[in-house]
């Protein structure tokens, strides 16, 4: 879903779904999110030994387990770079509310503060990214990506989509606003707050799962195959 939404770059990213006190399902290095297969997951400790599955996984997927071990709640997330959220994370700015979708987000980006050295693959870098997940659903890691964390996948791939929506609405609205010479409103919180509440009463994510699902099928049938031959091992 990331690949097809256009947010992967190569074979850069993680997803992890905590499984335990010091277990996590992730993707193993290698293929990228357009090729990834129900093989190609693997089961780890916080510390990014494999415990089950074959393959290899580099020293970032320590950013995973770290925020896993310190920050409990978080049961799923989601780490890549989506083009425009990688442009706009730059700027070192917490992106406007300019659409009813980004309402979604409404309160829950932040940017953490942070100057590109590296892979982020030591407790040094990773501590800021997971006192901020405690408090927000994404964060933008400036010149690098984003993070995003849910109940479940579902909800942390959900989350990725509509902050790269929110970006990229952002970015089309300064373009706008240069090209027409004004300057733009966005959303006042408080009008985006209420909507986000209004949104969350609308159970959305089985029928807009169930469509992801559905788009996949048509585009990436060979995927569902390898569910069914996994499934039947």
């Amino acid at each position: 879903m990331l690949y097809r939404a256009g947010l992967s770059v190569a074979n850069a990213g993680h997803i992890s779904v905590a499984i335990g006190e010091d277990r996590m399902l992730v993707n193993r290095f290698g293929p990228s999110f357009a090729t990834l297969t129900p093989r190609d997951i693997l089961t780890c400790d916080f510390a990014g030994q494999i415990v089950d599955g074959e393959g290899w996984v580099n020293d970032t997927i320590l950013l995973h387990g770290y925020i896993h071990q310190h920050v409990p709640d978080v049961v799923a997330l989601v780490h890549t770079h989506p083009p425009a959220t990688v442009t706009f994370s730059a700027f070192r700015k917490v992106p406007e509310v300019y659409d009813q979708e980004s309402c979604i987000l409404a309160g829950d980006v932040a940017i953490v503060e942070d100057n590109y050295s590296g892979l982020a693959s030591t407790e040094e870098r990773v501590r800021p990214m997971a006192d901020s997940l405690r408090e927000h659903r994404a964060i933008l890691l400036p010149n690098h990506g984003a993070i995003t964390r849910g109940p479940n996948v579902q909800l942390a791939t959900v989350a990725m989509m509509l902050l790269e929506g929110m970006i990229q609405r952002n970015l089309s609205v300064a373009a706008s606003a240069r090209a027409l010479g004004c300057e733009p409103t966005p959303i006042a919180l408080e009008a985006a707050l209420t909507a986000k509440r209004e949104i969350s009463k609308i159970p959305f994510l089985q029928p807009l799962w169930a469509d992801l699902l559905t788009r996949l099928r048509q585009t990436d049938p060979q995927l569902f195959e390898a569910f069914a031959s996994v499934a039947s091992v």
